[in-house]
Protein backbone atom coordinates (compact mmCIF):
# COMPACT_ATOMS: atom_id res chain seq x y z
CA UNK A 1 0.00 0.00 0.00
CA UNK A 2 1.09 3.46 -1.01
CA UNK A 3 2.14 5.92 1.34
CA UNK A 4 1.69 8.74 -0.33
CA UNK A 5 -1.59 10.09 1.07
CA UNK A 6 -0.72 10.01 4.69
CA UNK A 7 2.40 11.92 4.62
CA UNK A 8 0.78 14.03 2.22
CA UNK A 9 3.12 13.33 -0.98
CA UNK A 10 2.05 15.32 -4.25
CA UNK A 11 1.71 13.07 -7.45
CA UNK A 12 3.81 14.72 -10.13
CA UNK A 13 3.06 14.07 -14.19
CA UNK A 14 4.89 15.38 -17.22
CA UNK A 15 3.68 18.87 -18.42
CA UNK A 16 1.83 19.50 -15.00
CA UNK A 17 4.55 18.83 -11.98
CA UNK A 18 3.59 18.21 -8.88
CA UNK A 19 -0.36 17.91 -8.12
CA UNK A 20 -0.87 18.24 -3.81
CA UNK A 21 -3.80 17.05 -1.63
CA UNK A 22 -6.25 19.88 -0.47
CA UNK A 23 -5.22 21.09 3.15
CA UNK A 24 -7.63 22.23 5.72
CA UNK A 25 -7.12 25.32 5.30
CA UNK A 26 -8.17 25.59 1.33
CA UNK A 27 -11.01 23.32 1.82
CA UNK A 28 -13.72 25.87 1.86
CA UNK A 29 -12.26 27.24 -1.27
CA UNK A 30 -11.47 24.07 -2.92
CA UNK A 31 -14.98 23.35 -2.69
CA UNK A 32 -16.34 26.51 -4.39
CA UNK A 33 -14.99 24.12 -7.13
CA UNK A 34 -16.17 20.77 -6.76
CA UNK A 35 -18.46 20.33 -8.61
CA UNK A 36 -16.85 21.63 -11.86
CA UNK A 37 -14.64 18.59 -10.59
CA UNK A 38 -17.88 16.04 -10.84
CA UNK A 39 -18.53 17.01 -14.54
CA UNK A 40 -18.27 13.92 -16.11
CA UNK A 41 -18.69 12.53 -20.12
CA UNK A 42 -21.18 10.49 -18.54
CA UNK A 43 -23.31 13.30 -17.63
CA UNK A 44 -23.63 14.78 -21.19
CA UNK A 45 -26.97 13.65 -22.45
CA UNK A 46 -24.61 13.56 -26.27
CA UNK A 47 -21.63 12.15 -26.78
CA UNK A 48 -19.94 13.51 -29.53
CA UNK A 49 -16.45 11.69 -28.86
CA UNK A 50 -14.28 15.32 -27.62
CA UNK A 51 -12.49 14.92 -24.39
CA UNK A 52 -14.23 16.18 -21.24
CA UNK A 53 -11.59 19.23 -21.38
CA UNK A 54 -13.02 20.20 -24.68
CA UNK A 55 -16.65 20.10 -23.74
CA UNK A 56 -15.62 22.14 -20.18
CA UNK A 57 -13.85 24.68 -22.46
CA UNK A 58 -17.14 25.06 -24.41
CA UNK A 59 -19.48 25.48 -21.64
CA UNK A 60 -17.20 27.93 -20.15
CA UNK A 61 -16.87 30.33 -23.36
CA UNK A 62 -20.49 31.19 -22.41
CA UNK A 63 -19.72 31.19 -18.75
CA UNK A 64 -17.16 32.60 -17.37
CA UNK A 65 -17.46 31.40 -13.60
CA UNK A 66 -16.76 28.21 -15.38
CA UNK A 67 -13.46 28.92 -16.13
CA UNK A 68 -12.77 31.04 -13.40
CA UNK A 69 -13.40 28.06 -11.44
CA UNK A 70 -10.88 25.89 -13.68
CA UNK A 71 -8.05 28.40 -13.13
CA UNK A 72 -8.67 28.34 -9.15
CA UNK A 73 -8.92 24.96 -9.25
CA UNK A 74 -5.41 24.05 -10.76
CA UNK A 75 -3.60 27.30 -8.59
CA UNK A 76 -4.76 25.28 -5.47
CA UNK A 77 -3.58 21.52 -6.39
CA UNK A 78 -0.44 23.07 -8.03
CA UNK A 79 -0.25 25.54 -4.65
CA UNK A 80 0.73 28.29 -7.50
CA UNK A 81 -1.42 31.66 -8.45
CA UNK A 82 -0.93 31.90 -11.92
CA UNK A 83 -3.12 29.88 -13.93
CA UNK A 84 -4.87 31.61 -16.76
CA UNK A 85 -6.50 30.15 -19.91
CA UNK A 86 -4.45 30.06 -23.62
CA UNK A 87 -5.54 29.87 -27.08
CA UNK A 88 -4.04 29.51 -30.00
CA UNK A 89 -4.55 28.07 -33.89
CA UNK A 90 -8.08 26.38 -32.01
CA UNK A 91 -6.49 24.75 -29.43
CA UNK A 92 -7.10 25.89 -25.78
CA UNK A 93 -5.02 25.24 -22.40
CA UNK A 94 -4.31 26.14 -19.07
CA UNK A 95 -1.08 27.64 -17.88
CA UNK A 96 0.85 29.24 -15.28
CA UNK A 97 4.26 31.30 -15.14
CA UNK A 98 6.00 28.05 -13.87
CA UNK A 99 5.85 25.95 -17.02
CA UNK A 100 2.62 24.45 -15.81
CA UNK A 101 0.33 23.02 -18.30
CA UNK A 102 -3.29 21.35 -18.11
CA UNK A 103 -4.82 20.84 -21.29
CA UNK A 104 -6.89 18.07 -23.27
CA UNK A 105 -4.66 15.35 -22.85
CA UNK A 106 -3.91 15.19 -19.09
CA UNK A 107 -6.86 16.54 -17.73
CA UNK A 108 -8.73 13.13 -17.37
CA UNK A 109 -5.99 11.76 -15.45
CA UNK A 110 -5.95 15.00 -13.65
CA UNK A 111 -9.19 15.16 -12.74
CA UNK A 112 -8.49 11.46 -11.24
CA UNK A 113 -5.87 12.34 -9.42
CA UNK A 114 -7.71 15.50 -7.33
CA UNK A 115 -10.31 12.85 -6.60
CA UNK A 116 -8.55 10.81 -5.10
CA UNK A 117 -6.53 12.54 -3.43
CA UNK A 118 -9.25 14.48 -1.42
CA UNK A 119 -11.56 11.75 -1.11
CA UNK A 120 -14.09 12.35 -3.91
CA UNK A 121 -16.55 9.35 -5.33
CA UNK A 122 -17.57 10.82 -8.38
CA UNK A 123 -21.15 10.24 -8.71
CA UNK A 124 -22.40 7.27 -10.59
CA UNK A 125 -24.78 7.80 -13.63
CA UNK A 126 -26.97 5.46 -15.04
CA UNK A 127 -28.77 5.23 -17.89
CA UNK A 128 -32.08 3.99 -16.44
CA UNK A 129 -33.62 6.28 -15.04
CA UNK A 130 -35.39 4.67 -12.77
CA UNK A 131 -32.19 2.71 -11.74
CA UNK A 132 -31.11 6.64 -10.95
CA UNK A 133 -33.87 7.27 -8.88
CA UNK A 134 -33.68 4.42 -6.75
CA UNK A 135 -29.86 4.96 -6.26
CA UNK A 136 -29.88 8.25 -4.93
CA UNK A 137 -33.16 7.73 -2.57
CA UNK A 138 -30.72 4.78 -1.06
CA UNK A 139 -28.49 7.15 -0.90
CA UNK A 140 -29.75 9.81 0.70
CA UNK A 141 -31.89 7.51 3.09
CA UNK A 142 -28.16 6.17 4.27
CA UNK A 143 -27.23 9.97 4.82
CA UNK A 144 -30.09 10.87 6.87
CA UNK A 145 -30.00 7.48 9.26
CA UNK A 146 -25.91 8.11 9.80
CA UNK A 147 -24.24 10.32 11.99
CA UNK A 148 -23.73 13.97 11.42
CA UNK A 149 -20.51 14.46 11.60
CA UNK A 150 -19.04 17.13 9.68
CA UNK A 151 -15.23 18.59 9.07
CA UNK A 152 -15.86 20.77 11.98
CA UNK A 153 -16.44 17.86 14.38
CA UNK A 154 -13.53 16.11 13.05
CA UNK A 155 -11.24 18.53 13.45
CA UNK A 156 -12.29 19.64 17.23
CA UNK A 157 -12.67 16.21 17.93
CA UNK A 158 -9.34 15.56 16.77
CA UNK A 159 -7.45 18.42 18.43
CA UNK A 160 -9.47 17.73 21.79
CA UNK A 161 -7.84 13.72 21.80
CA UNK A 162 -4.28 14.72 20.36
CA UNK A 163 -3.61 17.75 21.35
CA UNK A 164 -2.54 19.62 18.36
CA UNK A 165 -3.50 22.86 17.44
CA UNK A 166 -5.81 24.54 15.18
CA UNK A 167 -2.67 25.83 13.24
CA UNK A 168 -1.29 22.25 12.79
CA UNK A 169 -4.44 20.28 11.97
CA UNK A 170 -5.29 23.18 9.18
CA UNK A 171 -1.99 21.85 6.98
CA UNK A 172 -3.85 18.29 7.37
CA UNK A 173 -5.03 16.92 3.92
CA UNK A 174 -8.44 14.83 4.31
CA UNK A 175 -7.13 11.69 4.05
CA UNK A 176 -4.77 12.51 7.31
CA UNK A 177 -7.71 14.06 8.63
CA UNK A 178 -10.28 11.17 8.43
CA UNK A 179 -7.16 8.71 9.13
CA UNK A 180 -6.66 10.18 12.30
CA UNK A 181 -10.11 10.79 13.50
CA UNK A 182 -11.63 7.25 12.62
CA UNK A 183 -8.60 5.57 14.29
CA UNK A 184 -9.41 7.70 17.43
CA UNK A 185 -13.27 6.24 16.64
CA UNK A 186 -11.57 2.70 16.63
CA UNK A 187 -9.31 2.99 19.93
CA UNK A 188 -11.80 4.89 22.14
CA UNK A 189 -14.33 1.90 20.55
CA UNK A 190 -11.48 -0.55 21.83
CA UNK A 191 -11.42 1.26 25.71
CA UNK A 192 -14.64 0.88 25.63
CA UNK A 193 -15.43 -2.37 24.87
CA UNK A 194 -11.82 -3.41 27.33
CA UNK A 195 -13.82 -2.09 30.14
CA UNK A 196 -16.95 -4.30 29.65
CA UNK A 197 -14.60 -7.22 28.87
CA UNK A 198 -13.21 -6.91 32.58
CA UNK A 199 -16.48 -7.59 33.75
CA UNK A 200 -17.26 -11.50 34.73
CA UNK A 201 -20.56 -11.46 33.87
CA UNK A 202 -19.89 -9.25 30.15
CA UNK A 203 -17.10 -10.95 29.20
CA UNK A 204 -18.45 -13.95 27.60
CA UNK A 205 -20.40 -11.43 25.65
CA UNK A 206 -17.55 -9.07 24.34
CA UNK A 207 -15.31 -9.41 21.75
CA UNK A 208 -12.72 -6.93 21.84
CA UNK A 209 -12.33 -5.22 17.98
CA UNK A 210 -8.79 -4.16 16.58
CA UNK A 211 -8.20 -0.50 17.03
CA UNK A 212 -5.65 -1.24 14.06
CA UNK A 213 -7.90 -2.41 12.14
CA UNK A 214 -7.43 -1.19 8.09
CA UNK A 215 -9.59 2.01 7.34
CA UNK A 216 -11.18 1.74 4.04
CA UNK A 217 -11.44 5.93 3.20
CA UNK A 218 -12.78 4.62 -0.21
CA UNK A 219 -15.67 2.80 0.14
CA UNK A 220 -18.15 2.95 -2.73
CA UNK A 221 -21.25 4.78 -1.45
CA UNK A 222 -23.01 2.90 -4.03
CA UNK A 223 -22.31 -1.15 -2.99
CA UNK A 224 -25.09 -2.92 -2.25
CA UNK A 225 -27.15 0.21 -3.23
CA UNK A 226 -29.57 -2.60 -5.56
CA UNK A 227 -29.98 -4.80 -2.82
CA UNK A 228 -33.48 -4.89 -0.59
CA UNK A 229 -33.40 -4.60 2.99
CA UNK A 230 -33.56 -8.67 2.63
CA UNK A 231 -30.50 -9.32 0.64
CA UNK A 232 -31.72 -9.82 -2.68
CA UNK A 233 -30.20 -8.33 -5.47
CA UNK A 234 -33.16 -5.77 -7.46
CA UNK A 235 -31.05 -5.03 -10.36
CA UNK A 236 -32.97 -7.40 -12.36
CA UNK A 237 -36.11 -4.75 -11.60
CA UNK A 238 -34.88 -2.35 -13.72
CA UNK A 239 -34.26 -4.27 -17.09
Amino acid sequence: MSLLNIFQKPREFEYIGKIYPIQMKDWDEFEDYVQILMLSNAQFEVDDGSPLFRKLVAIGSQNNDLIFGLQNLFNLVTRTTTFTIKFENGDYWFSNDKGQIVNEFNYDELRKVILHQNLLIEPKIFKNKLMQEWADKVLKARQKDSANVTLEDMITSVAALSGKDYEKLSTYSIYQLKSEFYRWQHIKSFDAMSNLYGNPYAASEVKLPQFAEYLDLYADPYKDVFKSDKGMNITQAFK
